[in-house]
């Protein structure tokens, strides 16, 4: 069976990358629309083998559409996606403008794919792309020996911010090159995450790995506290965790547990102090986990650096991988 599928932002960098895994998969396509911006309508996208042309956004071309995917940011899944809700239509949405809504699932279809059975739920929200990394790297040990804190640092990409952002990074390292002297640019710089910050001092993006993990894997009682960072690098975020379990534990157990996920690849070489970096990462669809080790302060905690490549497995291919489960269960 053939599907008529819609992709909105089909031309920034999360919707690209899903049309490169749509154009790879062997899922069969009726029709393809692509939905942008008013400054890419009629741009030409080459999708196996065809031209396709970009359109605006509107509620009657959506009409006789059976799966869209929303890469668009929040505004424009608060204009479309209340609207289409109870249409035959379904919705994977990659903005946060529905995470917190309690009757719209939030997804990792390693962790909880089951929230897709129900025919009833026609929107489903793929989480922000640090809390998908990092549930990947913990979520089988949460189920072995049960997680009571993290604690979680983020080294981001200027791709999570969009072209736009990129294009700052490389205009500041210039300009940085040129004027060493320069304040408040980019290049050779990070600085913390420029979301909006709350009453409590935390920033709208720590603030979503909070509720998301909470969310995710239904428990309110882990204990979560993060510092997102943007660093001056361009593709795949990274993090370092210190998560501290209910049970006791071995190490050895810990490596056992994570090497038989085949979403998650060990890459550490003590030797030669040789760990996963974004630029290993880039392109990868696992979750690289580094550095694993016992916490020196507590019998109970460890220590991993993880690095994955925010745009796939933290948005486009867990989108890629909802969409695949939801044309299964047709």
């Amino acid at each position: 069976m053939s599907y008529n599928i819609a992709v909105v932002g089909a031309t920034g960098i999360v919707g690209c990358e899903f049309l490169k895994l749509l154009d790879k998969s062997n899922l069969k396509i009726n029709n393809l629309l692509l939905f942008a911006s008013e400054k890419s309508i009629n741009k030409k996208i080459v999708f196996r083998k065809k031209n396709y042309f970009v359109k605006a956004l509107n509620l009657e071309n959506l009409k006789n559409v059976d799966f869209a995917i929303f890469a668009a940011g929040s505004k424009i899944s608060n204009e479309f996606l209340p609207k289409l809700e109870n249409k035959k239509i379904h919705i994977i949405d990659l903005s946060s403008a529905f995470r917190q809504k309690k009757h719209i699932p939030l997804v990792i279809p390693e962790i909880n794919a089951h929230l897709l059975k129900n025919p009833k739920n026609r929107i489903i929200s793929s989480p922000n792309c640090t809390t998908t990394i990092m549930l990947i790297a913990l979520f089988d040990l949460h189920k072995k020996f049960k997680i009571k804190r993290i604690v979680a640092s983020t080294y981001q990409a200027a791709s999570g911010g969009g072209k736009k952002l990129i294009d700052k990074l490389f205009n500041d390292t210039k300009n940085t090159i040129k004027n060493p002297n320069a304040k408040n640019l980019y290049g050779f710089n990070l600085f913390l995450h420029e979301s909006e910050i709350n009453a409590q001092k935390y920033s709208e993006e720590e603030m979503k790995m909070i509720f998301e993990t909470h969310k995710i894997l239904n428990d309110d009682s882990i204990k979560i506290t993060a510092t997102c960072v943007r660093v001056p690098t361009i593709r795949a975020h990274s993090l370092s965790l210190n998560v501290e379990f209910e049970k006791k534990f071995l190490i050895d157990e810990i490596y056992k547990i994570l090497k038989a996920n085949k979403n998650i690849k060990i890459f550490e070489d003590f030797e030669n102090n040789s760990f996963a970096t974004p630029q290993i990462v880039t392109n990868q669809n696992e979750v690289f986990v580094s550095r694993i080790r016992q916490d020196l302060s507590n019998p109970k905690a460890i220590d991993m650096w993880v690095c994955s490549d925010q745009i796939l497995k933290g948005a486009s291919l867990n989108a890629f991988q909802i969409l695949e489960i939801l044309i299964k269960q047709r």
